[in-house]
């Protein structure tokens, strides 16, 4: 009777347990790039710049964000606005406050996006 007992809760435990797991496809978990609007503002600007096709640029802003960091990403976004409004102060601002920053990583970046994606942008 003890053996029955056990072989029924280890049953019961079984159902619960299978019945309580996670499906992996129903619960998909949304991947949201943080980067996702500074990119495609990049990659528009290589579009008028270097009048390259939307794919090639695209390559050319992923590229670029997988070979900066945090802050030299946001002194890429910083210099896109001001490519965009003209004002260059909140650059120079920036560069001010992070004196440590290397700006050169930027051109290394963008080297790094010409071999990958093909291109010979300067």
């Amino acid at each position: 009777m003890t053996k029955l007992k056990t072989l029924l809760l280890l049953v019961l435990a079984g159902f619960i347990l299978v019945a309580c797991g996670s499906d992996e496809e129903a619960v998909e978990a949304e991947v949201v790039d943080p980067r996702a609007d500074v990119k495609a503002a990049v990659a528009e600007l290589v579009v008028a710049d270097a009048e390259v096709d939307s794919n090639t640029a695209d390559c050319v802003a992923n590229t670029m964000s997988e070979n900066l960091d945090d802050d030299e990403w946001a002194l890429l976004t910083l210099l896109v606005q001001a490519e965009n409004d003209g004002n260059f102060d909140p650059v120079e601002e920036f560069l001010l406050e992070n004196g440590r920053l290397d700006v050169g990583a930027i051109d290394i970046a963008l080297e790094k996006a010409n071999v990958a994606c093909g291109t010979d942008l300067d």
